[in-house]
């Protein structure tokens, strides 16, 4: 899945934490996937309260391009702080029709 690629890429090189946690914790990234009715939800934390910035990326630039991607294949997206320990960052992706079920 493209879209918990890029996010998970942009918590690892963006989200670093100066400072130690305040329980002496290490800082960690998670991923979550929610399935929801109709679309799937892919979280990401991470232990920097920094705001993830959509930036358009210059036509030959290698970096810039995760949240670009993210818009681009999502319906959409978004981030909210996590206490005072981070943030968590989210996409929504809408899912297909399921089939209908056949009775035996």
């Amino acid at each position: 899945m493209q879209i918990a690629s890029e996010l998970v890429a942009n918590a690892v090189r963006h989200g670093k934490r100066r400072t130690p946690l305040p329980d002496g914790s290490r800082p960690v990234v998670w991923l979550a996937l929610t399935r929801r009715p109709h679309s799937l939800l892919c979280v990401v934390y991470d232990p920097s309260q920094r705001r993830p910035r959509l930036t358009p990326p210059a036509p030959l630039a290698e970096d810039h391009r995760g949240l670009p991607i993210v818009e681009a294949l999502s319906e959409g997206w978004g981030w909210k702080l996590s206490g005072a320990t981070g943030k968590a960052v989210w996409a929504r992706l809408a899912l297909p029709p399921a089939p209908a079920r056949r009775r035996p």
